[in-house]
């Protein structure tokens, strides 16, 4: 916490928690510590405390956890999706 604040850097949360907003509707800022939980458990009280935003993948049908790696690679996606710089991309693999 003390790094990001130093730094001027958001912590985003993500977990499903009563708390959190969609991910496909909320915009993660460019620079942001993304913070994950434990699979299963999620994050700690102190942890959602200490984030700014709380965000969530939406899911659904009866499965309300996702793998946590998983879930990191939708997140950062969702960031490339919105912030990278792809210019240089030639379409290629």
């Amino acid at each position: 916490m003390v790094f990001a604040s130093e730094h001027g850097l958001p912590i985003i949360a993500i977990d499903n928690v009563l708390e959190s907003k969609a991910l496909e509707k909320t915009p993660l800022p460019e620079s942001c510590i993304l913070l994950f939980g434990q699979e299963g458990p999620g994050l700690s009280p102190e942890a959602l405390r200490s984030a700014d935003q709380v965000i969530e993948i939406t899911q659904f049908g009866s499965t309300r956890s996702i793998n946590a790696s998983a879930a990191a690679a939708i997140v950062m996606h969702q960031w490339v999706m919105h912030h990278a710089d792809l210019s240089a991309l030639d379409g290629g693999s």
